[in-house]
């Protein structure tokens, strides 16, 4: 059984005589909670709580870009031997190729199941599209009409030292009005230790084709 709830700081909406319509705002970010509860069948070893909460903020920084961050925070209780499926994961990757669009949502080069946990966690996305503010100024780049890209994710959980992703590339890739391809350096490391890099490969058209 779940229970959630959603709060918007500084709500706009318009209100009409068959209901209300949300205007959507940068300003604040938003923040989600949620509380769920595990029912056992027969084995009350995998009855447990969980809470969670998230915020997430999208913004743009006028000429400057656009910012992107999500942060998320969960708690089992009760939870020492529930089924691996019950644990929280993580989403990862090992394919080397995303949808190329905003990342504050996902790991780069996570292996898949590597952190699961049902113990607590606190995980973190953070992006920041220059879109043409510094490429636009350097000689010959500018032509290519590419678009820097920074970011960095993060797993803290009490089993491991901290995971990190270090990220930096170029989007709106390709030729004329057909820029549909991202593509990212990462670079992981587990506490302060080097864990390992690659490359991604960001389609576009993967979320057409989804």
């Amino acid at each position: 059984a779940d229970i959630g709830a959603t709060i918007r700081f500084g709500q706009k909406y318009i209100t009409r005589p068959d209901g209300k319509l949300n205007v959507s705002t940068a300003n604040y970010p938003t923040v989600s909670l949620q509380y769920t509860k595990a029912f056992a069948a027969s084995d009350s070893k995998y009855e447990y709580d969980f809470i969670a909460a998230r915020t997430y903020y999208n913004t743009t920084l006028g000429n400057k870009g656009d910012f992107g961050i999500n942060l998320k925070a969960g708690k089992f209780f009760n939870a020492d031997n529930i089924a691996f499926m019950d644990y929280k994961h993580f989403n990862g990757n090992q394919t080397h190729v995303n949808s190329g669009n905003s990342n504050t949502n996902a790991f780069n080069i996570l292996p898949y199941y590597s952190h699961s946990t049902n113990d607590s966690y606190f995980e973190s996305h953070i992006e920041h599209n220059f879109k043409g503010y510094l490429m636009n100024k350097v000689p010959l780049l500018n032509k290519l009409q590419w678009n820097l890209v920074v970011g960095y994710h993060g797993i803290a959980t009490p089993n491991y030292t901290p995971y990190h992703e270090f990220t930096a590339g170029f989007d709106n890739v390709g030729i004329g009005k057909f820029r549909m391809f991202r593509i990212d350096y990462v670079r992981s490391y587990q506490g302060s230790g080097y864990v390992t890099d690659g490359v991604m490969f960001g389609l576009k058209f993967l979320d057409i084709i989804q």
